[in-house]
């Protein structure tokens, strides 16, 4: 029972971190629409937050057939620039391949 306990509390902390709390651009099919965050962007359209996350990211294309974007500003550089920098990294040691 307290393993379960720590693991709520895990995943609450995860969700605090500030890199969910960053403005984002979800390109739909016939409209762009900004969000104040990824948590909203999940709670609004129900797309998992390490998804949209990911996406943003680049890592991957799609999140459920949206584009996402960070809005431009330092936090998208500091998260893109560090995602790009860790697949150099991997890619030198031949272990990623996008």
């Amino acid at each position: 029972m307290k393993k379960n306990s720590e693991n709520v509390m895990s995943v609450a902390e995860k969700r605090k971190k500030k890199r969910y709390n960053v403005p984002v651009v979800g390109h739909f099919a016939d409209r762009s629409i900004r969000f104040n965050s990824i948590l909203e962007a999940e709670r609004i359209t129900g797309i998992s937050y390490t998804l949209i996350f990911e996406s943003c990211i680049g890592k991957i294309y799609k999140a459920r057939n949206v584009h996402w974007e960070f809005e431009k500003g330092n936090h998208y550089i500091k998260y893109k620039a560090h995602y790009l920098r860790i697949a150099q990294q991997l890619e030198a040691e031949g272990g990623y391949h996008p």
